[in-house]
């Protein structure tokens, strides 16, 4: 292996068995990397092998993913270690890394696995346990996670919000052809949900679902979170709490004075009227005419508690 060399990351590519899910490299993803490259550099290089014959690269990247979109971010060169490696070699190297940087989600190990066997990278899954110093057992259950169906996969944000045991009982779930239509019904619940909920909380609704549809639409009801509104400087200001059927703007009760009410009361009515006006699609239009304005002053009124309630449309969910 050569010492590090800085050369123009425009003119490296990833390979193709590195296996990360490029949609999880961006800039949001990556902020933590790009803040540290401008305080401190590029800090630990990548390994990349030199590439023949590609007019546009120099050189194909086992791993480091992360640092080539940062240094292409960036404009800087990017440090490499550059070296002659066969494919197993790649790998071996690449699950080191992964194993000392322990960010590759269960998924991604179980799609990279997937992928070298498939490329004939190892002959078999007993292979590449040995050469990988992992339990056949455990290559068998990452692998088995990529054969989750894209309607499960695409409850969650990502897949790699998908640990090990939930995606294997999802995956037993979903071969059971008498839980299937539960767990895809709750699958489509979820992609109708306008907040994303947390995982955990996904991964305990398509369960639910699976088992009792009736029981997972009050459990998806009950762990709805709030979502909070800021101000610029990040001081909460109100609330929007999401309901199957009703959409509510909860306010601290101690800073809402008379005037301040009847303000949001003239504001959201404006809106609402402005919505009735402009809506183009017939349902949505009939269920606005059926919001009066002494309904809605009515439900804007606050109540005995702790917060004001100061909006719920019951016509539009």
């Amino acid at each position: 292996m050569s010492n590090a060399i800085a050369v123009d990351p425009f003119r490296c590519r990833m390979w193709h068995g590195h296996g990360r899910l490029g949609e999880r490299i961006n800039e949001e993803t990556c902020r933590a990397e790009i803040d540290s490259f401008r305080a401190r550099g590029q800090q630990l290089p990548v390994l990349a092998r030199p590439l023949k014959n590609d007019p546009t690269h120099d050189y194909e990247l086992v791993y480091g993913a992360r640092r080539l979109f940062v240094a292409r971010y960036l404009q800087v060169l990017l440090s490499v270690e550059v070296g002659e490696l066969t494919d197993r070699e790649a790998v071996i190297a690449l699950d080191i890394e992964n194993r000392q940087r322990k960010d590759l989600s269960p998924f991604e190990r179980g799609r990279s696995y997937s992928l070298w066997l498939r490329n004939g990278i190892f002959p078999s899954q007993d292979a590449l346990a040995r050469s990988l110093n992992v339990s056949p057992s455990q290559v068998s259950r990452l692998i088995s996670l990529v054969q989750l169906p894209p309607v499960i996969l695409g409850a969650f944000a990502s897949p790699v919000d998908i640990c090990e045991s939930w995606g294997l009982e999802l995956l037993e779930l979903w071969q059971d052809v008498h839980r299937r239509r539960g767990l895809v019904a709750a699958c489509q619940a979820i992609s109708r949900e306008s907040v994303r909920r947390p995982p955990a909380v996904l991964f305990k609704f398509l369960v639910t679902g699976a088992r009792d549809a009736g029981r997972a639409r009050t459990m998806l009801r009950r762990d709805g979170r709030d979502q909070i509104v800021k101000d610029e400087d990040g001081v909460p200001l109100f609330r929007v709490r999401q309901r199957r059927s009703a959409t509510a703007l909860l306010l601290p009760a101690g800073v809402v004075s008379p005037a301040l009410l009847a303000e949001i009361k003239h504001g959201i009515t404006q809106v609402l009227q402005r919505a009735k006006v402009q809506a183009d699609d017939f349902s949505l239009k009939r269920g606005l005419q059926q919001v009066s304005l002494p309904a809605l002053h009515a439900a804007l009124r606050p109540p005995e508690g702790g917060e004001l309630l100061a909006a719920q449309n019951s016509a539009i969910g």
